[in-house]
Protein backbone atom coordinates (compact mmCIF):
# COMPACT_ATOMS: atom_id res chain seq x y z
CA UNK A 1 0.00 0.00 0.00
CA UNK A 2 1.45 3.12 -0.58
CA UNK A 3 1.22 6.56 1.95
CA UNK A 4 0.46 10.11 2.37
CA UNK A 5 0.34 12.37 5.05
CA UNK A 6 -2.38 14.87 5.36
CA UNK A 7 -2.47 17.56 8.19
CA UNK A 8 0.67 15.26 10.11
CA UNK A 9 -1.24 12.16 10.01
CA UNK A 10 -0.15 8.91 7.70
CA UNK A 11 -3.02 7.88 5.11
CA UNK A 12 -2.44 4.41 3.73
CA UNK A 13 -4.43 3.64 0.13
CA UNK A 14 -4.84 1.51 -2.40
CA UNK A 15 -2.71 2.48 -5.33
CA UNK A 16 -3.55 0.02 -7.99
CA UNK A 17 -3.91 -0.20 -12.39
CA UNK A 18 -3.11 2.79 -14.75
CA UNK A 19 -5.91 4.72 -16.92
CA UNK A 20 -8.79 6.89 -15.70
CA UNK A 21 -8.80 7.20 -11.91
CA UNK A 22 -11.29 5.84 -10.07
CA UNK A 23 -11.29 7.13 -6.17
CA UNK A 24 -12.88 4.64 -3.97
CA UNK A 25 -14.44 5.38 -0.29
CA UNK A 26 -15.76 2.40 1.87
CA UNK A 27 -18.01 1.91 4.86
CA UNK A 28 -17.60 2.64 8.65
CA UNK A 29 -15.55 0.04 10.35
CA UNK A 30 -14.18 -1.46 7.16
CA UNK A 31 -11.17 -0.77 5.09
CA UNK A 32 -10.15 -0.17 1.65
CA UNK A 33 -9.71 -3.98 1.52
CA UNK A 34 -13.61 -3.92 1.24
CA UNK A 35 -12.60 -3.25 -2.51
CA UNK A 36 -10.38 -5.65 -2.87
CA UNK A 37 -12.32 -7.60 -6.08
CA UNK A 38 -13.76 -4.20 -7.64
CA UNK A 39 -10.03 -2.84 -7.92
CA UNK A 40 -8.42 -6.15 -9.36
CA UNK A 41 -11.30 -6.28 -11.93
CA UNK A 42 -10.84 -3.10 -12.94
CA UNK A 43 -7.03 -2.01 -12.76
CA UNK A 44 -6.25 -3.74 -15.91
CA UNK A 45 -8.16 -0.65 -17.29
CA UNK A 46 -8.08 1.94 -14.77
CA UNK A 47 -6.08 3.70 -12.05
CA UNK A 48 -7.97 2.20 -8.61
CA UNK A 49 -7.06 4.44 -5.57
CA UNK A 50 -8.67 3.38 -2.38
CA UNK A 51 -7.77 4.97 0.91
CA UNK A 52 -8.27 3.77 4.32
CA UNK A 53 -10.33 6.35 6.19
CA UNK A 54 -9.33 7.89 9.43
CA UNK A 55 -9.33 5.47 11.75
CA UNK A 56 -9.66 2.11 9.36
CA UNK A 57 -7.53 -0.20 8.02
CA UNK A 58 -3.99 0.79 8.62
CA UNK A 59 -4.60 4.20 8.84
CA UNK A 60 -3.90 5.65 12.44
CA UNK A 61 -6.90 6.68 14.91
CA UNK A 62 -8.23 10.72 14.86
CA UNK A 63 -6.15 13.25 16.32
CA UNK A 64 -8.76 15.21 17.08
CA UNK A 65 -6.42 18.50 15.78
CA UNK A 66 -8.64 19.24 12.71
CA UNK A 67 -12.60 19.08 12.55
CA UNK A 68 -13.32 15.26 11.26
CA UNK A 69 -15.08 15.39 8.15
CA UNK A 70 -13.08 18.18 7.05
CA UNK A 71 -10.09 16.30 7.71
CA UNK A 72 -11.48 13.02 5.56
CA UNK A 73 -12.15 15.31 2.68
CA UNK A 74 -8.47 17.30 3.18
CA UNK A 75 -7.19 13.22 2.32
CA UNK A 76 -9.38 12.82 -0.28
CA UNK A 77 -8.45 16.43 -1.89
CA UNK A 78 -4.59 15.21 -1.18
CA UNK A 79 -5.24 11.69 -2.97
CA UNK A 80 -6.73 13.62 -5.79
CA UNK A 81 -3.85 16.33 -6.53
CA UNK A 82 -1.74 12.77 -7.41
CA UNK A 83 -4.02 12.63 -10.51
CA UNK A 84 -4.34 15.28 -13.33
CA UNK A 85 -7.46 15.28 -14.70
CA UNK A 86 -11.31 14.43 -13.34
CA UNK A 87 -11.99 11.32 -11.35
CA UNK A 88 -14.67 8.95 -10.96
CA UNK A 89 -15.91 8.65 -7.68
CA UNK A 90 -17.08 5.79 -5.84
CA UNK A 91 -18.49 5.26 -2.37
CA UNK A 92 -20.46 3.38 -0.01
CA UNK A 93 -22.18 4.49 3.40
CA UNK A 94 -20.06 6.68 5.32
CA UNK A 95 -17.33 6.64 1.99
CA UNK A 96 -19.69 7.53 -0.13
CA UNK A 97 -20.82 10.90 2.64
CA UNK A 98 -17.04 12.10 2.46
CA UNK A 99 -17.18 11.39 -1.72
CA UNK A 100 -20.25 13.18 -2.24
CA UNK A 101 -19.17 16.10 0.10
CA UNK A 102 -16.02 16.07 -2.33
CA UNK A 103 -18.14 16.26 -5.65
CA UNK A 104 -20.10 18.91 -4.29
CA UNK A 105 -17.20 21.07 -3.31
CA UNK A 106 -14.81 20.45 -6.42
CA UNK A 107 -17.93 19.40 -9.12
CA UNK A 108 -14.58 20.34 -11.83
CA UNK A 109 -12.62 17.07 -10.57
CA UNK A 110 -15.83 14.56 -10.97
CA UNK A 111 -16.31 12.14 -14.02
CA UNK A 112 -18.33 10.07 -12.90
CA UNK A 113 -20.08 9.56 -9.18
CA UNK A 114 -21.36 6.35 -7.90
CA UNK A 115 -22.67 6.37 -4.46
CA UNK A 116 -24.14 3.13 -2.75
CA UNK A 117 -26.29 4.07 0.52
CA UNK A 118 -24.35 7.20 1.90
CA UNK A 119 -25.06 8.45 5.35
CA UNK A 120 -26.18 11.60 4.42
CA UNK A 121 -28.68 11.27 6.84
CA UNK A 122 -29.03 15.29 7.53
CA UNK A 123 -32.00 15.31 4.34
CA UNK A 124 -34.30 12.87 6.05
CA UNK A 125 -34.78 16.05 8.44
CA UNK A 126 -34.20 18.57 5.60
CA UNK A 127 -37.41 17.01 3.65
CA UNK A 128 -39.53 16.30 7.14
CA UNK A 129 -38.86 12.81 7.19
CA UNK A 130 -39.30 12.35 10.59
CA UNK A 131 -39.89 8.83 11.42
CA UNK A 132 -36.56 7.94 9.08
CA UNK A 133 -35.03 10.60 11.19
CA UNK A 134 -35.86 9.31 14.56
CA UNK A 135 -34.90 5.66 13.74
CA UNK A 136 -31.39 6.42 12.49
CA UNK A 137 -30.70 9.24 15.26
CA UNK A 138 -32.31 6.35 17.93
CA UNK A 139 -29.35 4.01 16.49
CA UNK A 140 -26.53 6.63 16.55
CA UNK A 141 -26.96 7.52 19.87
CA UNK A 142 -26.88 4.08 21.04
CA UNK A 143 -23.71 3.63 19.74
CA UNK A 144 -22.37 7.30 20.71
CA UNK A 145 -24.27 6.27 24.45
CA UNK A 146 -22.32 2.85 24.67
CA UNK A 147 -18.96 4.12 23.82
CA UNK A 148 -18.77 6.59 26.11
CA UNK A 149 -19.95 4.08 28.96
CA UNK A 150 -16.73 2.02 28.10
CA UNK A 151 -18.93 -0.76 26.11
CA UNK A 152 -18.03 -0.74 22.58
CA UNK A 153 -18.90 -3.90 22.63
CA UNK A 154 -22.66 -3.27 23.20
CA UNK A 155 -22.38 -0.56 20.50
CA UNK A 156 -20.75 -2.63 18.00
CA UNK A 157 -23.95 -5.52 18.78
CA UNK A 158 -26.70 -2.97 18.16
CA UNK A 159 -25.07 -1.23 15.34
CA UNK A 160 -24.61 -4.79 13.53
CA UNK A 161 -27.99 -5.50 14.40
CA UNK A 162 -29.84 -2.20 12.38
CA UNK A 163 -27.35 -2.53 9.38
CA UNK A 164 -27.33 -6.80 9.27
CA UNK A 165 -29.33 -8.33 11.14
CA UNK A 166 -31.03 -9.24 15.16
CA UNK A 167 -28.25 -11.15 16.11
CA UNK A 168 -25.25 -10.70 13.80
CA UNK A 169 -23.04 -9.74 15.42
CA UNK A 170 -22.87 -13.03 17.60
CA UNK A 171 -22.56 -14.95 14.96
CA UNK A 172 -19.28 -13.36 13.23
CA UNK A 173 -15.77 -15.05 14.27
CA UNK A 174 -13.84 -13.41 16.77
CA UNK A 175 -11.56 -11.38 14.50
CA UNK A 176 -14.38 -9.94 12.83
CA UNK A 177 -16.21 -9.09 16.28
CA UNK A 178 -12.85 -7.45 17.38
CA UNK A 179 -12.13 -5.54 14.22
CA UNK A 180 -15.73 -3.81 14.35
CA UNK A 181 -15.44 -3.33 18.36
CA UNK A 182 -11.92 -1.33 17.80
CA UNK A 183 -13.98 1.13 15.15
CA UNK A 184 -16.60 1.92 17.74
CA UNK A 185 -14.44 5.18 19.29
CA UNK A 186 -14.23 6.40 15.72
CA UNK A 187 -17.71 5.58 14.42
CA UNK A 188 -19.31 7.38 17.51
CA UNK A 189 -17.45 10.68 16.41
CA UNK A 190 -18.72 9.91 13.09
CA UNK A 191 -22.02 9.81 13.57
CA UNK A 192 -23.18 13.40 14.46
CA UNK A 193 -21.59 14.26 11.50
CA UNK A 194 -24.01 12.49 9.60
CA UNK A 195 -26.84 15.08 10.66
CA UNK A 196 -24.90 18.03 9.61
CA UNK A 197 -24.48 18.81 5.93
CA UNK A 198 -21.03 20.04 5.77
CA UNK A 199 -20.19 20.73 2.43
CA UNK A 200 -22.97 18.76 0.93
CA UNK A 201 -25.57 21.38 0.90
CA UNK A 202 -28.20 20.43 -1.05
CA UNK A 203 -27.32 23.83 -3.53
CA UNK A 204 -23.98 22.44 -4.07
CA UNK A 205 -25.21 18.67 -4.63
CA UNK A 206 -27.80 19.80 -7.33
CA UNK A 207 -24.60 22.02 -9.28
CA UNK A 208 -22.93 18.54 -9.77
CA UNK A 209 -22.66 18.14 -13.53
CA UNK A 210 -21.64 14.47 -13.87
CA UNK A 211 -23.26 11.35 -14.45
CA UNK A 212 -24.03 9.97 -11.18
CA UNK A 213 -25.21 6.44 -10.02
CA UNK A 214 -27.32 5.60 -6.62
CA UNK A 215 -27.23 1.96 -5.86
CA UNK A 216 -28.93 0.74 -2.93
CA UNK A 217 -29.98 -2.67 -1.65
CA UNK A 218 -33.71 -3.85 -1.94
CA UNK A 219 -33.49 -5.11 2.20
CA UNK A 220 -31.64 -2.14 3.26
CA UNK A 221 -33.08 -0.32 6.21
CA UNK A 222 -35.74 2.27 5.51
CA UNK A 223 -33.50 5.55 6.48
CA UNK A 224 -30.98 4.23 3.87
CA UNK A 225 -33.51 3.89 1.28
CA UNK A 226 -35.35 7.04 2.20
CA UNK A 227 -31.66 8.95 1.57
CA UNK A 228 -31.37 7.54 -1.87
CA UNK A 229 -34.89 8.15 -2.78
CA UNK A 230 -34.00 11.92 -1.46
CA UNK A 231 -31.06 12.03 -3.52
CA UNK A 232 -33.01 10.87 -6.84
CA UNK A 233 -35.20 13.98 -6.43
CA UNK A 234 -32.00 15.78 -6.24
CA UNK A 235 -30.47 14.26 -9.16
CA UNK A 236 -33.74 13.49 -11.17
CA UNK A 237 -30.98 12.13 -14.17
CA UNK A 238 -28.97 9.69 -11.86
CA UNK A 239 -29.47 6.16 -12.80
CA UNK A 240 -31.00 4.28 -9.72
CA UNK A 241 -30.04 0.35 -9.50
CA UNK A 242 -31.41 -1.87 -6.55
CA UNK A 243 -29.35 -4.76 -5.73
CA UNK A 244 -32.03 -7.68 -5.09
CA UNK A 245 -32.34 -9.27 -1.86
CA UNK A 246 -28.98 -7.22 -0.44
CA UNK A 247 -28.70 -5.18 2.90
CA UNK A 248 -26.66 -2.26 3.32
CA UNK A 249 -23.65 -3.84 3.07
CA UNK A 250 -24.38 -5.30 -0.99
CA UNK A 251 -20.51 -4.18 -2.02
CA UNK A 252 -18.98 -6.94 0.70
CA UNK A 253 -22.08 -9.18 0.48
CA UNK A 254 -22.97 -9.35 -2.86
CA UNK A 255 -19.64 -7.85 -4.64
CA UNK A 256 -20.38 -9.98 -7.81
CA UNK A 257 -23.99 -7.86 -8.28
CA UNK A 258 -22.64 -4.49 -6.98
CA UNK A 259 -19.12 -4.48 -8.94
CA UNK A 260 -20.99 -4.69 -12.70
CA UNK A 261 -23.08 -2.31 -11.89
CA UNK A 262 -20.26 0.06 -10.99
CA UNK A 263 -17.85 -0.90 -13.99
CA UNK A 264 -20.20 -0.53 -16.66
CA UNK A 265 -21.25 2.57 -15.35
CA UNK A 266 -17.81 4.30 -15.13
CA UNK A 267 -17.11 2.57 -18.80
CA UNK A 268 -20.22 3.95 -19.99
CA UNK A 269 -19.81 7.15 -18.31
CA UNK A 270 -18.25 9.60 -21.36
CA UNK A 271 -21.91 8.45 -23.40
CA UNK A 272 -24.44 10.06 -20.20
CA UNK A 273 -22.74 13.61 -20.62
Amino acid sequence: MAQINVRNLDVFYRDQGQGQAVILGHSSTGSSGQWRSLIDSMSENYRMLAPDHIGYGRTPNYQGLYDLIEHETAIIQSILQLVSEPVHMVGHSYGGSILARVAARDPERVRSLTLIEPTLFFLLEQFDRGAEHAEIKAVADRVVKYVGDGNPREAARGFIAYWVGDGAFDKMNTRVQDGIVDGMTKLALEWPEAFKPSGAELDRLAAINAPIQLLRGTKTTQAAREVVDLLATVWPDAACIEIENAGHMSPVTHAALVNPHIENFIRNAGSFS
